[in-house]
């Protein structure tokens, strides 16, 4: 894999870079259609003169896969097209669009294909078997388990969902050739006819299979918690710069390769000057832009630090959050202290199966600090773990 992705993808390394992740759907692409097509010929010819059901369906599925690999490279070329008025973000969705349209050939011809084997059941045909029969299915094994293995390494490395469709693909392919060399196998020992039966299974297995990639590749559609690589990505990467003391309200919204925008709340101390707070700010985002390839935006919250009062504050509130739900975390606590009264001002973060109303918590935090000397007023925001 390493010798292909240095002889086709130059600066094959730089991942990050819309250019090479282009490259390296093109190259999966191409080897794909070369391969499936030469696997799908020799095993059409095969199947139809052994009358072999099970080669011929895994052979046309080989069609389709070439199919597929072509849908794969006509994704990959139109997901680089830069963004233009009508689509300010970009092209690079049209990349899960095919990754869904292979996953639904895949489901149609599972179906055709026992509809087929269903019939071939009641009217069976003889199969002859011979040293050609297993020199195809050899080739069609090894071929198979070599595209596996490229497209899930392909995927890796630049995070592709229809290349690892296209693994889970070719994955399928190399299950059940097996499962055809060993029905082979058997009905040239004992002479039992299990074509058809075997043409049903690899049927059935095909569709399960499609039925969990459909969902998996129509998901980054709909959005979904962004990649964790990523997120830990963004989260060193922000973190590594003096000056920057936490981050919360991370919101990461992906529109493809080269295509990712970010915002994000990060904690400054408060005795940081507005210009040096701009110059850092403005440096961390053309980090991002030029080392990632992130649109970053950055609202800052300056937090003070040293403050005994304040912490011994953050500190009662969250004791008392964890009452209500224990797994309630606060972040970006402030305090403004006048005589009147000491207003708290914070951001909850809350799970998605908690629903506590702004007015419980007010309520609850209200009666915690009654006996206070002085009066307190709590603003909040309740977040959600969106990353």
């Amino acid at each position: 894999m390493k010798f292909l992705k240095k002889l086709f993808i130059k600066n094959y390394r730089k991942k990050d870079d819309p250019k090479v992740h282009h490259r390296y759907g093109v190259v999966a692409g191409v080897i794909g259609i070369i391969a499936n097509i030469f696997v799908s010929i020799i095993g059409v010819i095969i199947g139809l003169l052994s009358s072999s059901i099970s080669l011929v369906i895994q052979s046309i599925g080989n069609v389709a896969d070439a199919g597929s690999s072509v849908i794969t490279l006509i994704g990959f070329k139109l997901s680089s097209k830069p963004a233009d008025k009508e689509h300010p973000f970009g092209h690079a969705r049209v990349e899960y669009i095919c990754g869904l349209v292979i996953t639904i050939i895949m489901f149609v011809l599972g179906i055709l294909s026992v509809k087929t084997s269903i019939e071939k059941i009641f009217t069976p045909e003889a199969i002859s078997i011979d040293i050609f029969t297993y020199i195809v299915l050899g080739i069609i094994i090894i071929t198979k388990l070599f595209l596996c293995l490229m497209y899930r390494s392909f995927a890796k490395d630049i995070s592709s969902d229809t290349l690892m469709a296209s693994s889970i693909d070719s994955r399928n392919d190399f299950i059940t050739s097996i499962a055809i060399l060993i029905s082979m196998i058997i009905m040239h020992v004992t002479g039992i006819n299990i074509d058809s039966y075997m043409g049903l299974f690899i049927s059935i297995f095909i569709i399960i299979s499609a039925t969990k990639m459909i969902k998996d590749t129509i998901d980054p559609l709909i959005s979904v918690k962004p990649n964790k690589k990523l997120v830990t990505k963004i989260k060193k990467e922000l973190l590594s710069f003096d000056g920057i003391n936490d981050m919360h309200d991370l919101l990461v919204h992906t529109y493809g390769s080269g295509s990712t925008f970010v915002s994000v709340h990060v904690e400054v101390p408060e005795t940081t000057t507005l210009l040096d707070c701009h110059e850092l700010i403005d440096k961390i985002e053309r980090h991002f832009e030029d080392k990632l390839h992130i649109n970053l935006t950055m609202q800052v919250d300056p937090v003070d630090l040293n403050n005994p009062k304040s912490k011994a504050i953050e500190e009662k509130v969250e004791k008392h959050l964890k009452e209500l739900n224990k797994d309630l975390t606060i972040h970006g606590l402030r305090v403004i202290y006048s005589k009147e009264k000491t207003k708290v001002l914070f951001d909850i973060l809350e799970d998605f199966n908690s629903h506590l109303s702004k007015k419980q918590i007010i309520k609850h935090l209200e009666l915690a600090f009654e006996n206070e000397d002085t009066k307190f007023e709590f603003v909040f925001t309740i977040d959600k773990p969106f990353t």
